[in-house]
């Protein structure tokens, strides 16, 4: 049972911390477009459109690196519990929260999904250019997906007794 919680662990590891660079080279793109879009404004004409290509590769980003995050305790938290809960009642409490947030991800990647195909049927999409919507929504479901993932095996993870997984 612990070898397969490893290889799970190991596995989802190397999987959100490639989405999570992925995330990164969007955000450097990103950040290029926004300097040269301002550059431009200043001199000439802006870039048509900045705007919504910065709305669609922001939710990426996000979704893309959520998980990532979650992974390696990279989130803020308030440790409000720990000073009054002690010994195995925090590690259950751990456990208990961290599957039912996994479960409000799924709930909002099947929401997410209900979304872009809303919006697939009927044809929403950015304000300037000519951009579905709908693959959006569907990053942000399989973003989430894997982030109720993560949660999941932490809180396995936390049930067995297993330590935190730190950061680089």
């Amino acid at each position: 049972m612990d070898g397969a919680l490893e290889r799970t662990s190991e596995t989802l590891g190397n999987g959100v911390r490639r989405m999570a660079i992925a995330g990164g080279v969007i955000l450097m793109f990103l950040m290029l477009l926004t300097v040269a879009d301002v550059t431009l404004r200043k001199f000439f004409e802006p870039i048509e459109g900045s705007q919504d290509i910065s709305e669609g590769g922001l939710i990426v980003v996000v979704f893309l690196s959520i998980a990532y995050s979650g992974w390696t305790g990279g989130h803020i938290a308030v440790d409000l519990i720990g000073g009054v809960v002690k010994g195995r009642a925090l590690d259950l409490l751990d456990v208990v929260v961290r599957t039912f947030c996994g479960m409000f991800f799924f709930v909002v990647a099947w929401q997410s999904i209900d979304q872009g195909l809303d919006a697939l049927e009927f044809g929403d999409g950015f304000n300037v250019l000519p951009i579905p919507h709908y693959p959006f929504y569907f990053i942000i479901a399989f973003g989430s997906l894997v982030f109720a993932g993560v949660l999941l095996v932490l809180a396995w993870r936390s049930a067995r007794g297993f330590p935190e997984i730190k950061g680089p």
